[in-house]
């Protein structure tokens, strides 16, 4: 079953008809039912795999965790469920499937999802896969920002506590394997060459045979869990950081550069670079080295105090170093991010700076860039290199102190040839890792300061989900009231909004006019949710915009900004971006309404055109803006921002979009930003707004007179 058939289901609230099209799909809704979820088709609508073939197990426990219910499965007979736990999803085989819903003493109440049938039957003795769900939409992070426990990082790991558990396991078994070795040599050393015991070597070789190859597997299977963790810890960060960024409120992104943030996302990149790297095992090695240091002792004495001074050493050295270094990488990071964000700019704006005939100095000004990266870089190798220099000397001392050492004891009859040769190879096991380990330090800090930064991340307020305790809004019909709204978009900086005030009621048409900078742009962003105002408050069919879910507002409201913005896709794809329950039929009726229906048809590839990715640039921009005019139509929704709509057009594509406002006029709630008087008198009323204050709020007429005036 695809995700058209089930959306399609969802929207003629024909629920029950999911039973028999997807067996995975018919849990979809008793599961839902089951965990106490109020209905609201379009969250679950947007929870579902857009671009998913079918609707299968994966499909089915992501649209549970996109709504909040997270879910962990576990083999066991249904018999062993505890009912505490209930609902849960019990599959059998892909063939039979169970959402059982109370259980009894002797009998259970389950949905068949074969038959979507509710059924109680003595089936406690089958056996299969139970998968529990836990409820975290109250574990949002905005309900958990002021948390100071673990931090969301924290809570993520604690998924991987039985995955840790076992990779320690496995590393106990590969340090022993390990120790096995050098005790091997001592033995035929001392036993088999001493004794000239010939007889026992075959064994001892054969046993040895097959530690080694258990070790061999061992490690392979120890690297691929730490691949499988690496590409899950990845995918739950890249997706839950994704997420967070885009439910944050405007204000908070877009103060930072776009090459700044996708640096900022790129070092989660560390993470996965952590575990599918040699520093891993590493790390997972070092509680073990205690064990080698024991061997040491028993079979040398006092000799094992010298690799133990040398990890001293290593520390020490480390506290000195580590600060200079750590400098050195910081400016080298600042200085890529620099790098990167210039090329950003001169990909999106080579036009203009060829125009600017600024192509000497621009490229000049990359040079100076380029050179500051090129010298922390080099700082920064260079004092990597000097680590590495040392640490393999300290390491080289060590082993030599340990043989000097060692010999004396070997002569004056202390120990044996072989348990020299022996505590020799388990010290080059202890001191091999270090220099690693030691160079791997900048990497650790990384990881601690991406650690830093995601849990900084997620502790941002953020933009509630439908999920969450905000107003649920009934039919909205379009009535917006202003009442002295003041706003700003930062304390620095001076009001673009003091104390307007304005009304208007259902199906009318509202004209925004006004000189450049004077806010005009600023109310629409107010009424769409985007920003929050400072002062006064902004009324939805009487109901505070602030009681009510940004993201359920902004489902009531169809928003054209001023720069229309294509997206890679198809030209269908672009449209159904606001709806995406939208069928065929609602395609052809939004691009009739905005005028460019034929205009596609006429394409090779009609609807499946491809645009985006610097296409739309050289697309009309009467076509464009139509486009951006069907996705608003095709939202259906009962109030429509236009932002400056025809600023781009030329007289005939104007003409067209003026006979499209007479035709949705009246039907929406339609507040205009425009400057072209043939607009204004579209109007039922206009509003003139300068220096963010209100001049003018009444008859179009009077409006157009007072610009003409203005202008004169």
């Amino acid at each position: 079953m695809s995700f058209e058939e089930i959306a399609a289901l969802l929207e003629q609230n024909g629920t029950n008809d999911l039973c028999g099209k997807s067996i995975f799909g018919s849990c979809l809704m008793p599961l839902l039912d089951a965990l106490g979820w109020q209905p609201f088709s379009r969250e679950l609508i947007d929870a579902l795999p857009h671009f998913s073939g079918g609707f299968d197990l994966v499909d089915l426990r992501n649209v549970l965790a996109n709504m909040g219910y997270d879910s962990r499965g576990q083999e066991m007979r249904m018999s062993a469920v505890r009912g505490e736990l209930l609902p849960c999803l019990f599959v059998v085989s892909p063939d039979e499937v169970y959402v059982i819903l109370e259980k009894g003493e002797h009998q259970v109440r389950y949905v068949d999802a074969r038959t979507g049938q509710q059924l109680t039957g003595a089936i406690l003795s089958t056996s299969g896969r139970a998968y529990f769900f836990t409820d975290n939409r109250s574990g949002t992070s905005e309900t958990s920002q002021n948390s100071t426990g673990p931090g969301w990082f924290g809570n993520l790991l604690k998924r991987f506590k039985g995955i840790v558990v076992h990779l320690l396991a496995m590393t106990l078994f590969v340090n022993l394997v390990t120790l096995i070795v050098p005790l091997f040599i001592m033995v035929v050393y001392d036993k088999v060459i001493g004794a000239r015991s010939i007889e026992t070597l075959p064994f001892m070789v054969a046993g040895l045979g097959i530690a080694i190859a258990m070790d061999l597997a061992m490690r392979v299977f120890r690297a691929r869990i730490l691949g499988r963790v690496a590409g899950r810890l990845e995918y739950l960060i890249g997706v839950s950081s994704f997420r967070q960024i885009l439910l944050m409120p405007p204000q908070f992104t877009e103060k930072s550069a776009v090459a700044a943030q996708l640096a900022r996302l790129r070092q989660f990149d560390s993470i996965r670079d952590f575990f599918t790297g040699s520093t891993a095992g590493v790390v997972l090695d070092l509680p073990f080295t205690l064990l080698f240091m024991g061997v040491i002792a028993v079979l040398a004495g006092w000799v094992a105090l010298i690799p133990l001074f040398t990890l001293a050493a290593y520390l020490l050295f480390g506290l000195f170093w580590f600060p200079a270094v750590n400098a050195r990488v910081l400016r080298a990071g600042r200085a890529r991010t620099e790098r990167q964000r210039m090329l950003m700019e001169t990909f999106t704006g080579r036009r203009e700076i060829k125009a600017a005939a600024a192509v000497t100095s621009w490229t000049s000004r990359y040079r100076e860039i380029s050179g500051e990266a090129v010298t922390s870089q080099y700082e920064t190798a260079k004092a990597t290199i000097i680590l590495t220099s040392i640490a393999q000397a300290m390491m080289t001392l060590s082993g030599t102190a340990v043989l000097a050492f060692g010999t004396l004891n070997v002569i004056n009859q202390q120990m044996s040839v072989g348990a020299l040769i022996a505590i020799m190879a388990l010290v080059w096991r202890i001191l091999s890792p270090m220099p690693s380990l030691f160079l791997s330090y900048t990497k650790i800090e990384q990881i601690l300061q991406t650690i830093k930064q995601i849990n900084q991340l997620m502790r941002l307020p953020v933009e509630r989900d439908s999920v969450s305790s905000a107003l649920l809004m009934p039919e909205i019909k379009g009535k917006i009231a202003f009442d002295r709204i003041s706003f700003r978009y930062g304390p620095d900086q001076d009001p673009a909004l003091m104390g307007i005030s304005f009304d208007a009621a259902p199906g009318e048409l509202i004209a925004i006019t006004g000189p450049t900078g004077a806010g005009k742009s600023s109310v629409l962003k107010l009424i769409a949710g985007m920003y929050r105002p400072q002062g006064g408050s902004i009324c939805l069919d009487n109901t505070d915009v602030r009681q009510i879910n940004p993201m359920d507002l902004r489902r009531a409201v169809a928003y054209v900004p001023q720069q229309a913005r294509l997206f890679y896709g198809t030209i269908a794809q672009n449209i159904r971006l606001t709806n995406s329950l939208a069928s065929e039929e609602d395609l052809h009726a939004a691009t009739e309404q905005a005028g460019v229906r034929e205009t596609i048809l006429a394409m090779p590839d009609g609807f499946e055109t491809r645009i985006g990715d610097n296409i739309a640039d050289r697309l009309p921009p009467g076509f464009v803006q139509g486009l951006c005019m069907a996705r608003a139509y095709i939202r259906k929704a009962p109030i429509i921002l236009l932002d400056e709509p025809g600023s781009s057009l030329d007289y005939e594509s104007d003409t067209n979009f003026m006979h499209q406002l007479k035709q949705i006029k009246g039907q929406h709630t339609i507040i205009m930003i425009s400057h072209r008087p043939s607009h204004i008198r579209l109007a039922d009323k206009a509003l003139i707004i300068d220096q963010g204050m209100i001049r003018f709020f009444g008859d179009p007429d009077e409006a157009i007179a007072m610009m003409l005036e203005a202008a004169a």
